[in-house]
């Protein structure tokens, strides 16, 4: 019995030495330390933002859609399960709706700050994902390295303010974390009936998080394809993978809110479209067609290249997906914002994020393949060149409008404890922006509610 025992704990020992050699292989000590460094200079930038600039009071659609159609009717026992994926603007945010629920259960409280710093480490997933992948794939080395370049950049820099301080904003990371992973399945097991199985949920939860979550459907066919032309072949189950996949973003699209308000934004023409797409693919660089090449090209580029070569490997699908999701991101909002487009707003800034990183792992790659010719391989450094640029000088700007959302934060939360303390309903009877809702009535009756107003955060009633 001994001797047995004996050969049951050595042979753990062995299947433990085992794993921890395997895990070795494909995470060596640098790896795990660039990877830790990265997520800890990620998570560390947000929580300054968020500690420094956000504030507990809830802001402006949160008032309706978490606090009274969501929290109030959970608290009063009657909110139906249906109400999770209901329609929210153009949305159904049913990730965040499930997020603030376990938030508010756990807590107590709504608090909008205490929602933000979840976000932190919801968006941190993200790099996570994206590095882990890569490192597992043994494709994270020499001039590779690079894209870290880009994601500390995307995650860790102000531009997106809107969404780091407003704990409300969780779609957008769910969104892009539904994404990698679907992409990631088409490109990791592309025959597996199970791993399309995945996909398929995955995009419909997609679909279930924000309106342009048809594409993440879109996208995982695009990784399809890229299989196929890599093998020169046409594999009937993925054809009927792709179908099902354009249904589902077909379905999606059918069932989308079409709200009336919104088309003064929607853009009328090609025109109007054409130029929306210069301030979008031109960003962070300020509106240049230029700046739209340096920094789009490199995937469309590559890809073709690789393909051509039949050296386009499993990550280089997975970014190829995410560049491909990301120009159909900029192309919906160049169609559904962009009349009279001035600017890229802060809160769609994240959704260029994968396939800004997309585009760098195919600059570095260009600069791998061409470093013996240096008459060549520049053009690879032009992408990343113009991508600090466009950080470098819009970052003045970004803290500028950090600065001013926060006075106007301060202001809101001054004249909502005013209220709260007299009752008086002048005083929130300000200028767009100072109260943190458009309608003054309608957020005084919200102040007022038994249900919702225990629930606020107490200092407001200090």
């Amino acid at each position: 019995m001994a001797l047995v025992q004996l050969r049951n704990v050595t042979g753990c020992l062995v299947c433990g030495t085992a794993r921890i050699k395997s895990l070795k292989t494909f995470m060596p000590t640098r790896n795990i330390l660039a990877l830790l460094a990265t997520l800890l200079l990620i998570i560390a930038a947000r929580f300054y933002l968020v500690e420094t600039y956000a504030i507990a009071l809830p802001f402006w659609d949160q008032w309706d859609a978490e606090g009274d159609y969501l929290l109030r009717p959970w608290i009063e026992g009657r909110l139906r399960i249906d109400e999770l994926w209901h329609t929210h603007n153009e949305h159904r945010i049913f990730p965040t709706r499930l997020l603030s629920l376990l938030i508010f259960n756990v807590t107590g409280v709504w608090d909008n700050v205490i929602e933000a710093r979840v976000n932190i480490f919801l968006a941190a997933c993200i790099p996570l994902i994206i590095l882990l992948f890569l490192m597992r794939q043994r494709e994270l080395h020499g001039v590779r390295w690079l894209i870290l370049i880009v994601i500390i950049a995307q995650f860790a820099l102000p531009f997106s303010f809107e969404n780091m301080l407003v704990g409300f904003q969780s779609q957008f990371y769910f969104l892009m974390i539904f994404t990698l992973f679907a992409l990631i399945l088409a490109a990791r097991y592309p025959d597996s009936l199970l791993a399309m199985a995945g996909i398929l949920v995955l995009s419909w939860l997609s679909v279930l998080t924000m309106a342009s979550g048809i594409l993440t459907p879109l996208a995982a066919t695009g990784v399809y394809a890229l299989q196929g032309f890599l093998k020169r072949e046409v594999n009937w189950k993925h054809v009927g993978m792709v179908v099902v996949l354009v249904g589902l973003a077909a379905l999606g699209y059918s069932i989308m809110p079409h709200i009336e308000g919104n088309q003064i934004y929607r853009s009328r023409n090609i025109a109007e479209i054409r130029k929306a797409l210069r301030f979008i693919l031109s960003w962070p660089v300020s509106k240049s067609w230029p700046a739209a090449i340096a920094l789009w090209f490199p995937a469309v580029g590559m890809v073709c290249w690789l393909l051509r070569s039949r050296a386009l490997s499993r990550a280089d699908m997975v970014m190829a997906g995410c560049a491909m999701w990301s120009l159909g991101q900029t192309l919906a909002i160049a169609y559904g914002r962009g009349q009279a487009m001035g600017g890229v707003s802060s809160r769609y800034t994240e959704l260029f994020t994968i396939g800004l990183i997309g585009n760098a792992w195919f600059a570095a790659r260009f600069i791998e393949i061409t470093l013996k010719n240096k008459r060549v391989a520049w053009l690879g450094a032009v992408f990343f060149v113009v991508f600090i640029m466009g950080h470098t000088s819009r970052r003045k700007r970004d803290m500028r409008d950090v600065y001013h959302t926060y006075e106007l934060s301060m202001k809101q939360e001054t004249n909502v404890r005013k209220y709260m303390k007299t009752g008086d309903a002048s005083v929130l009877v300000q200028p767009l922006f100072q109260i943190p809702y458009p309608d003054s009535i309608r957020l005084r009756s919200l102040l007022d509610n038994p249900t919702i107003r225990p629930i606020l955060p107490p200092y407001l009633s200090e």
